[in-house]
């Protein structure tokens, strides 16, 4: 009875241990067959590969600047001034180049005209300049034409003193008296260069364009070119002048009237004792007798040539 249990605990004994072995022997059949997981990624320090970007991605992107070194300009040329500007009180503003070389390039007189009344319209700021450079013109219907167009323009630009001054050299009368015309509005002292030089013009109108000008400026621009009429070699200019000083009846006035007394003929001699007696109501026979009275008594007028009380 024992041999028997024995037998049958060693089957059953031997029985768990080949289901044992079998079972083992599964398992390494599934690990070969099953891939190893792969090991995990280290973290490093430095910055992982980006993905590179589509072609669309790099057709949107927006682009990144680009740094250029600045470009350093060359300094421009200084540009001298005209000979002819270099002894004058002022610099005229000679029209842009385009427009002169398109007023030379015309050939008769009304093409000229018709570009100068246009010029004028829309750079009236240049007219001055433009009458200028039409005063080179070898067509006196041109250059009249010019003239006439500043003369009726009023303008008080100073560079009018340049034209006005070119002017006086043309041939033709009618433009020299245009010329001081056109100085009506001008107020730059300048001007008076201009007058004074009128008054010794071979034409009476524009000696007397000159005194009727002058009449109407300030009295810093009026008394220099009085002070020179007055010994002028035109009796219409003395007289002019004459009656001018007679008008502004002032100190100064007496001043140049007795000083005119010094190389007048006797006719202008009289004229300037007639003045004298109307504003101060002396009478003298000889400059030297004027000039000792007057600076006597010059102090018992006032700046209206009144006696004081």
């Amino acid at each position: 009875m024992k041999s028997e249990m024995a037998v049958k605990t060693g089957l059953i004994l031997i029985l768990a241990a080949a289901v044992i072995i079998g079972g083992c022997s599964k398992k390494q059949d599934k690990s070969s067959q099953t891939p190893a997981p792969p090991a995990p990624e280290k973290k490093t320090s430095q910055t992982q590969t980006k993905p590179q970007p589509s072609v669309n991605d790099i057709n949107t992107a927006a682009p990144k600047p680009v740094l250029r070194k600045k470009a350093v300009a060359s300094p421009k040329p200084i540009s001298q001034p005209p000979a002819a500007a270099k002894d004058k009180a002022l610099k005229p503003n000679t029209p842009e180049p385009a427009d002169l070389k398109a007023f030379e390039a015309l050939k008769t007189a009304e093409e000229k005209m018709d570009f100068m009344t246009e010029y004028a319209e829309a750079h009236p700021e240049s007219q001055a300049m433009m009458v200028y450079k039409a005063l080179d013109d070898n067509d006196v219907e041109v250059r009249t034409a010019a003239m006439e167009m500043l003369t009726m323009d009023e303008s008080d630009d100073p560079n009018i003193v340049y034209v006005a001054s070119k002017a006086l050299n043309d041939s033709e009368e009618e433009i020299r008296q245009s010329g001081i015309e056109a100085c009506a509005d001008v107020t730059d002292p300048a001007v008076g260069n201009v007058l004074l030089e009128a008054l010794s013009d071979s034409s009476e109108d524009v000696r007397t364009a000159a005194i009727e000008i002058a009449d109407t400026k300030e009295l810093d621009i009026r008394l220099p070119v009085l002070k020179a009429g007055i010994a002028s070699q035109y009796e219409d200019v003395r007289e002019g002048v004459i009656s001018s000083l007679i008008d502004i009846s002032n100190p100064t006035a007496v001043d140049i009237l007795i000083e005119g007394m010094k190389n007048s003929n006797a006719e202008a001699f009289e004229s300037i004792k007639d003045a004298l007696d109307f504003l101060i109501s002396q009478e003298f026979n000889s400059y030297e007798q004027a000039h000792k009275w007057w600076n006597s008594n010059r102090n018992k007028f006032d700046e209206d040539l009144n006696e004081k009380e």
